[in-house]
């Protein structure tokens, strides 16, 4: 009976134990994505529908920043605070949404 129980508690170990980490080939998904000022203006305009209402009447100009992006985005007819910027990282990822003032 005992060995029984050696080996239940070897079994529920050996499940238990934590499975190594493996490489994941590089996809496009998990990859520096080829990004240019169209691709990176589409970035930003998502970015500000998701957090502003002004979308339909915002201009964007993208500049390299870095390994990056920068689109400044302004509301028309312009106003003060009705800009903003969007940094976007080389993987295409927002990094940053600042608001003017």
């Amino acid at each position: 009976m005992r060995a029984l129980w050696h080996i239940i508690f070897a079994a529920f170990a050996v499940g238990c134990t934590p499975k190594s980490s493996t490489q994941v080939a590089p996809t496009a998904t998990n990859s520096v994505v080829a990004l240019d000022e169209a691709k990176v203006i589409a970035i930003a305009r998502q970015a500000v529908t998701t957090n502003d209402t002004w979308v339909d009447r915002a201009i964007f100009k993208a500049a390299r920043d870095g390994s990056g992006w920068s689109i400044w985005v302004w509301r028309e007819p312009r106003t003060p605070g009705g800009d903003r910027t969007v940094l976007i990282d080389e993987k295409g990822r927002v990094t940053a949404y600042h608001r003017g003032e």
